[in-house]
């Protein structure tokens, strides 16, 4: 964002924002402050809504409440989660929000902990904190309002039946919401030498600057070919979006490993947890595009791959730290990528001691799950 764009948007003269606010970074402080508030009414408003909620209930009771909860801050109050959503962003390329987002975190953190005591399990409420904020990611993104809210309920139904040391079975709308996703996903076309370095360079150029620095002229420059060489192997910005996403992706998910799962150790993917988790700069960039997708319409083809087909890499690490042959649904996995990408977006910056902790939470809870029946 720049002050030309807010003074487009607001009508306001350039000259009157600096007077106010000095300079862009106070404004976008100022900016996280207010909403950082905002959230807390949200929370204060919620937790009085469950004032009446007799305490016990259990783990479903969870799972219901995480499924309203998580559409009501995606939906009536969407800019807040726009706006926690970017200041994570934010934090992780400049040290300056690195108070705000803790702020974020620490609301997040009271807020489930004082729900889930109430249900009887407050033992599980950092790892409810982290499927929330990673829920709210996915939720954000647009597609078809009655799926969308039907697999919401089906997902958390499942993070219920975790939370009871149960593997959980993929439900009717969110596997027909995965089919279509299958079906309507663009092949990624076999690329030659010069198109793939484009790709590179579009995913460099995300991963450095967001998707809205990413245009076909600095892509050129990175790829270091002309604007039409560019422009021909990839057409249109959302090509580029694309080409960029696939890149960040494949980054991300390539783990080398031999031998079948069966056969990984639970410290290599540890270890892999780790190297991941210490990718700030890639981590920013996959949830730059996310965000470019929930905003723009333009990009909404992106919407249904980016919902309902996560989880098939972090799928392979849940299956390694089961029993040989336990059988893991598709939203299993897709839970077990909520809740690791959930502790890599609470834990970068923080100490090591609360990572080890944060693994052992997540380890225990995976290591008691069974298929129920």
């Amino acid at each position: 964002m720049s002050a030309r764009t807010l003074s487009r948007a607001t009508g306001l003269p350039t000259s009157s924002i600096y007077h106010h606010f000095g300079s862009m970074e106070q404004l976008l402080q100022s900016a996280q402050a207010y909403a950082r508030d905002a959230a807390q009414t949200w929370c204060t408003d919620r937790l009085d809504d469950l004032a009446g909620w007799p305490e016990g209930l259990g783990a479903q009771s969870i799972a219901r409440a995480l499924a309203v909860l998580v559409d009501d801050w995606t939906g009536e109050r969407r800019e807040l989660a726009f706006a926690a959503n970017q200041c994570h962003l934010l934090a992780q390329r400049d040290e300056a929000y690195l108070v705000a987002i803790n702020s974020w975190r620490d609301l997040w953190a009271d807020f489930w902990r004082e729900v889930c005591g109430r249900a009887g399990l407050g033992q599980y409420a950092a790892l409810t904190a982290h499927v929330f904020e990673a829920t709210v990611q996915f939720h954000l993104i647009r597609w078809n309002r009655t799926i969308d809210r039907a697999a919401l309920d089906e997902f958390c139904t499942g993070w219920g039946e975790w939370l009871s040391g149960n593997l959980a079975e993929e439900g009717p709308w969110r596997r027909h919401a995965r089919e279509i996703a299958l079906a309507s996903a663009p092949e990624v076309p076999a690329q030659n030498g010069v198109a793939a370095r484009i790709s590179d360079a579009a995913a460099d150029i995300v991963e450095e600057g967001g998707v809205s620095a990413l245009t076909h002229r600095a892509v050129a420059a990175r790829a270091e070919v002309t604007l039409g060489v560019a422009s021909y192997n990839f057409r249109t910005s959302a090509d580029l979006v694309r080409a960029a996403f696939n890149t960040i992706y494949r980054r991300l998910t390539e783990v080398s490993r031999e031998g079948p799962v069966e056969q990984v150790e639970r410290s290599e993917w540890t270890a892999a947890w780790r190297d991941f988790s210490s990718q700030p700069r890639r981590l920013a960039a996959m949830e730059e595009l996310m965000l470019a997708v929930a905003r723009d319409p333009e990009l909404r083809d992106f919407a249904p791959q980016l919902r309902y087909l996560r989880g098939r890499s972090s799928g392979l690490q849940l299956q390694a730290q089961l029993e040989p042959g336990a059988r893991i649904s598709p939203l299993d996995a897709a839970l077990y990528s909520s809740m690791i990408s959930g502790q890599r977006r609470a834990l970068i910056g923080r100490p090591e001691a609360e990572m080890h902790d944060s693994l052992d939470q997540a380890a225990r809870i995976v290591a008691g799950l069974r298929r129920d029946g």
